[in-house]
């Protein structure tokens, strides 16, 4: 299945892209994708997705096919789908 990661913001920025697309062989959790994610991408990609303990922070906005998703261990993914990841925005 084809999985397309939109990277919003910040993220896009320090990512280098603005998305990419990977190929799954098997439905997976969500929180799997987000550590191959944070895995493969530079340090600061890493740190707007999961704080200094793993765990994801809850800062991050995290879209499945424009739907907002919580909760990361038990949303699979198990067809083609988009991702969303958007950072924090602030400002003034």
């Amino acid at each position: 299945m084809k999985v397309t990661i939109n990277y919003k913001g910040q993220i896009a920025t320090e990512a280098g892209k603005e998305s990419e697309d990977l190929h799954l062989n098997e439905p997976l959790p969500l929180i799997e994708i987000l550590q191959a994610l944070s895995e493969k991408g530079a340090d600061a990609v890493d740190d707007f997705i999961f704080d200094e303990e793993r765990i994801p922070r809850r800062s991050l906005l995290v879209v499945v096919n424009d739907e907002q998703v919580i909760d990361f261990q038990n949303t699979i993914i198990k067809e083609d789908c988009v991702i969303s990841l958007l950072p924090p925005i602030a400002g003034g």
